[in-house]
């Protein structure tokens, strides 16, 4: 007997994220062995077990150096005040999207690409707020790019105008995050928990979180929207900014060959590392018929996205430890975390010492004891 609900395989589905739901509703209709969908997604796997272990070896050492390496960032402004500068703060606020883009953002793309079907609990707001949040943070990330670059521009190109102040640049870090909220605020609004009824003992229904968009391709309309505003605007502000700044201090004495090289680093990277998403998610979402094969789609869309993850990996890098004061704190920061560890072992090693020296002590005053008492007697 057919087992079936209301969903419908719809077009307006995003193909990344929904082709599971897709095979199951086309597979559900009409079906005359039922266990070919419980034997399908009782492991709720779309990839084998070689190929899960390399992305997630892969996407583990990406999350992890990136964590560590932000991480690094934001302790260096904490924990001095004279770190805590205007400009180091859009350094800060970069750090912050970058680990949440490690840390949150990373986690949840892996869970929906490994995943037949919705993992965690069928709450509907929970479904929202995971692709809100991956955009949220890949948002902030390329916004506060662009930031930085306007203020570099800003005072070298312009050194006599005033700058921004600690109050200015708050305010900006605030519309950044506003105008993220903004731009990501489709995918929680057209997000949505879909529950497909199997019937089938052991596993009554699966739940889907896929995006349901009110109009006929609407996730290529949104990926082209994505793509001018999270890349091609960002890619241009930098690209000329840059450049800008290039042309201005080629003629300065002070002017060392490290510094064109960090601008060109800057912008080869950023334009490197997310051209490969935005490529596949225009590719993907307007021929979604020349993709079928899902264990392909899973690795090439993995490819992508790593590349994308490796700006949030290179940030610290580019922004941190190229630059002199962030170098400093950082070689603060690890020598003090390795001179914990030295004095731990040097106050072990002491208090082995003084116990030995208190025995050795307690030895020959024993024996003193006994040689006086010898005499004595």
């Amino acid at each position: 007997m057919p087992f079936y609900d209301d969903m419908k395989e719809d077009p307006r589905m995003n193909l990344t994220l929904n082709t599971s739901a897709k095979w199951v509703i086309e597979a559900s209709r009409g079906i005359q062995n039922p266990n070919t969908l419980l034997e399908k997604f009782s492991t709720n796997r779309k990839v084998d077990d070689p190929t899960r272990s390399v992305l997630l070896t892969f996407y583990g050492i990406l999350v992890v150096i990136g964590a560590v390496g932000n991480a690094l960032v934001v302790i260096s402004v904490v924990r001095k005040p004279v770190m805590r500068t205007a400009r180091n703060m859009f350094i800060v606020n970069l750090a912050v999207s970058d680990a949440l883009v490690c840390c949150v953002g990373t986690p949840l793309t892996l869970m929906e690409l490994l995943t037949k079907h919705w993992p965690l609990p069928d709450w509907p707001s929970l479904c929202k707020a995971c692709g809100a949040i991956q955009a949220i943070s890949i948002f902030v990330s390329t916004i506060s790019i662009t930031a930085i670059a306007l203020d570099r521009y800003q005072l070298i190109v312009y050194p006599t105008r005033p700058g921004l102040q600690t109050m200015g640049t708050l305010v900006t870090m605030f519309f950044i995050w506003v105008t993220a909220f903004c731009l990501a605020s489709p995918l929680y609004i057209y997000r949505s928990l879909k529950t497909h009824k199997l019937g089938l003992l052991g596993m009554d229904s699966i739940s889907f979180c896929i995006e349901d968009w009110p109009i006929e391709n609407g996730r290529a309309v949104y990926s082209l929207f994505s793509l001018i505003f999270q890349y091609l605007l960002p890619v241009l502000v930098v690209v000329m900014a840059h450049l800008q700044i290039h042309r201005r201090l080629r003629g300065r004495r002070r002017t060392t060959r490290k510094t064109p090289a960090i601008l060109i680093a800057i912008a080869v990277t950023y334009v490197i590392s997310w051209l490969p998403l935005n490529v596949f998610n225009i590719v993907a979402d307007i021929n979604a018929n020349l993709i079928l094969d899902e264990k392909k789609i899973v690795i090439t869309y993995a490819v992508c996205h790593m590349f994308g993850m490796s700006s949030a990996v290179s940030n610290p890098l580019l922004y941190g430890w190229l630059n002199d004061n962030f170098r400093k704190e950082f070689e603060e920061i690890l020598c003090c975390c390795r001179k914990k560890g030295q004095m731990k072992n040097v106050r072990k090693s002491r208090k082995m010492e003084t116990e030995l020296t208190a025995l050795q002590e307690h030895t020959v005053t024993a024996n003193t004891k006994t040689s006086q008492c010898s005499q004595i007697f």
